[in-house]
């Protein structure tokens, strides 16, 4: 960081100029060395050339330190330039420790290599991995044990890049091969039970999701097709029940709306929506007192459901 050097950067006038002990030069290199800590990589900090060897990486520090301590410039009159020097000799040391650590050194050589170092390494690694597949193929073929093994274990990879790709069906199917073939497997079983939930709840939401574009279209027949589907994927889907009760109901059939409330009632007596889809159905058939019943236990149970609370109103006026 002290050659020429300085990379055609334009250096502040007042910088220069500023009252400190410091010939003319050392505040360029100062300040260039500070300029570039943001963007600099290890290497280009100790001015090495990219993976240069530990031995290289001590010796390039101990040079620089000679010039960046700060303890160099005990005592004299630095101004703001003591600060510079304290960040360049904290990103020196750094740099130095990361480049020498056996744990931090690789992944940063790999992080910083040039696009060629990229290709070569993924071209090693590749290869690498190729003669692994092969050598771990013959020794399965040797080794029924073994190749039972590593089918398991190619299984499990595939069901859970099923599973994180949404392909439910397939991934349950994968983990449940794996249970067959190694009962005592732990994580197989749960892993298809989560799959195959999920793919249940994908295909509801989709039923769901066509139930409510025929809704916005104004097709209640359509709406509750959808909803009558889902219901045949999970018949105690309690939103789909509430919603099919009111899509029957704006489809004029006051019956099975009734009965879809009722049927989440069953699923869940403390649903307030449920409760109130079946008051609306009951105010459609005429039963307007088991209606008020119905919507009255709808506030009960929630006291913020204003649609409800208002169709009540309605309803003890007509009583009046």
């Amino acid at each position: 960081m002290t050659g020429d050097r300085y990379q055609g950067q334009l250096f502040n006038p007042a910088d220069l100029a500023e009252t400190a002990v410091l010939d003319l030069e050392r505040r360029k290199a100062i300040l260039f060395a500070e300029a570039g800590l943001p963007t600099w990589t290890h290497w280009q900090v100790l001015g090495l050339e990219w993976n240069a060897s530990t031995e290289a990486v001590r010796a390039a520090y101990l040079d620089q330190v000679k010039f960046f301590h700060p303890d160099r410039y005990a005592g004299m009159k630095l101004g703001s330039y003591r600060g510079r020097l304290e960040r360049v000799f904290r990103r020196l040391t750094e740099a130095r420790e990361v480049l020498t650590s056996e744990a931090q050194r690789a992944p940063y050589v790999l992080a910083t290599a040039p696009a060629l170092e990229v290709t070569r390494f993924e071209a090693r690694r590749l290869e690498d991995e190729r003669r692994s597949l092969e050598r771990r193929g013959r020794l399965s073929r040797q080794n029924p044990l073994l190749a039972r093994a590593e089918r398991i274990t190619a299984l499990m990879r595939h069901g859970r890049e099923l599973l994180a790709a949404g392909q439910f069906v397939q991934a349950a199917n994968d983990f449940q091969l794996v249970s067959s073939l190694d009962p005592g497997n732990t994580e197989a079983g749960p892993l298809a039970a989560a799959a195959r939930k999920k793919g249940v709840e994908a295909r509801i939401a989709e039923c769901l999701e066509k139930a409510h574009a025929a809704e916005a279209m104004g097709s209640w027949q359509g709406a509750l097709a959808g909803y009558r589907a889902a219901l045949e994927i999970e018949p105690g889907n309690l939103r789909a029940l509430v919603l099919a009760s009111r899509a029957a109901l704006e489809a004029g059939d006051a019956g099975a709306a009734r009965g879809f409330a009722e049927q989440g009632i069953k699923v869940q007596p403390r649903s307030a929506a449920a409760h109130e889809a079946l008051g609306s159905a009951l105010e459609a058939v005429g039963k307007k007192a088991d209606a008020r019943k119905a919507l009255e236990r709808a506030v009960e149970i929630d006291p913020r459901l204003d649609s409800a609370k208002e169709r009540l109103k309605k309803l003890r006026w007509s009583f009046l």
